[in-house]
């Protein structure tokens, strides 16, 4: 089975919003983290002029991918440029520690339809 990796960096204000979003689709497996960086916006009021944004990172079949990438897309947008990204990757192989076993493609939800965002 291929396994993707996506990881998605938005404003600190779209967290929850997207946060609910994955929840109301059957997406409950992910981690968010704080980090710091620059792209098209920088801080000026901070010496380093770094911006703090949430990072989420889900592990998911390559059959959701895409849908996923949507879905936090579709929450995280409020009409401002330079708001984050979301990136697609692969993953050669994803093994649960608690099982001692290989993810399969039943792992992983994704439910079309289910929520509005």
């Amino acid at each position: 089975m291929k396994i993707k990796k996506i990881t998605a960096i938005i404003g600190d204000m779209q967290l929850e919003d997207v946060e609910h979003a994955l929840e109301q689709h059957g997406v409950t497996g992910f981690t968010v983290s704080t980090v710091r960086g620059r792209g098209k916006y920088s801080n000026l009021y901070t010496r380093d002029q770094l911006v703090s944004h949430s990072k989420i990172e889900i592990y998911t079949s390559t059959q959701h991918a895409d849908d996923i990438c949507q879905l936090i897309m579709k929450a995280a947008e409020i009409g401002s440029v330079s708001i984050g990204f979301v990136a697609v990757s692969d993953v050669e192989q994803l093994v649960w520690v608690h099982e001692q076993r290989v993810a399969s493609v039943d792992d992983f939800n994704f439910f079309e339809g289910r929520a509005e965002t």
